[in-house]
């Protein structure tokens, strides 16, 4: 029999709910103005993005309340895919 593992990425976004939180990353910005940082507490994998915004992982410009970021959106992207893509491969 073949199982599944699913896997859970979040994008400037934290998990709510019962999740297993071995099986989920959360990536954030570290300019994000609108991520609530505290809901983060106790989550196992974060990976902060230096210099990264909340819009800098779509490109759909700047929303209210977000910080300047520092970075490019496509390197901040590129931060984000290489991220991701070590999650997946270690599970």
């Amino acid at each position: 029999m073949q199982y599944s593992i699913l896997l859970l990425v979040l994008l400037g976004a934290y998990p709510y709910g019962e999740i297993d939180e071995k099986k989920a990353l959360v990536l954030y910005g570290t300019m994000d103005g609108i991520l609530s940082r505290e809901k983060l507490d106790g989550v196992e994998n974060v990976i902060p993005i230096e210099g990264g915004n909340h819009a800098g992982f779509g490109n759909y410009g700047k929303q209210k309340g977000d910080g300047d970021a520092f970075i490019q959106e496509e390197e901040q992207q590129e931060i984000a895919v290489k991220a991701i893509l070590k999650f997946i491969q270690s599970k």
